[in-house]
């Protein structure tokens, strides 16, 4: 039996998916090292740490109300993830 896919995305709205995260990412290396010489770096990684952890948690359910809202989530998720690498 064959299942019908879950979310019916086109390959231009995966390939945004999937850069997204990489997006947020590359957007805040300078800052995160910044705010790691200007804040103790365990506050900025515990900081990144628990809002990434948040919006891992609450990821399922807002992908089923839009793909753009997950766009956006990954986005901030890349943002939040650079202040402890």
């Amino acid at each position: 039996m064959i299942k019908k896919a879950e979310f019916e995305w086109d390959s231009k709205i995966q390939g945004y998916i999937l850069s997204s995260f990489f997006y947020g990412y590359v957007s805040t290396q300078l800052l995160g090292g910044w705010l790691s010489a200007r804040i103790e770096g365990k506050i900025v990684f515990g900081v990144g740490l628990g809002v990434t952890a948040l919006l891992t948690l609450v990821t399922p359910p807002l992908t089923r109300v839009s793909a753009y809202i997950l766009i956006g989530l990954r986005v901030v998720e890349g943002i939040f993830e650079v202040s402890y690498h």
